[in-house]
């Protein structure tokens, strides 16, 4: 079953923008999400109130351009946050196996002493 998801993603055409795969970059897709459905939600709403297609455009595109920013700056600082904390709980794990593997190779040389 992993082996079909896999191999679906694989087959699939990388999406390039300015040279990179666009499907590859982390919150990519979720902060142009929020900004689109914002932009679209902010512009009829106030072209609702105003009944100015101008001034609906105006807000939407600010929406849009804001929320999308605001979004992706927050989503890549979790990100990198969550990966900081990742790389820590890595080396906190190797450093407890080592440790690990020491005392058991004291325990082993204690016991070949008493046993001698």
């Amino acid at each position: 079953m992993d082996t079909e998801r896999t191999s679906e993603s694989d087959k699939r055409k990388p999406v390039m923008l300015l040279g990179r795969d666009i499907t590859k970059i982390p919150c990519f897709k979720r902060s142009m999400l929020n900004g689109i459905y914002t932009g679209i939600g902010s512009g009829l709403v106030t072209f609702l109130l105003t009944s100015r297609p101008r001034r609906a455009l105006e807000v939407a595109l600010g929406a849009y351009m804001s929320v999308s920013l605001v979004y992706w700056c927050h989503c890549r600082y979790t990100y990198v946050k969550q990966k900081y904390q990742l790389n820590d709980i890595k080396a906190l794990q190797q450093q407890q196996s080592v440790n690990k593997e020491i005392e058991e190779t004291e325990v082993e040389q204690k016991g070949k002493l008493v046993n001698a």
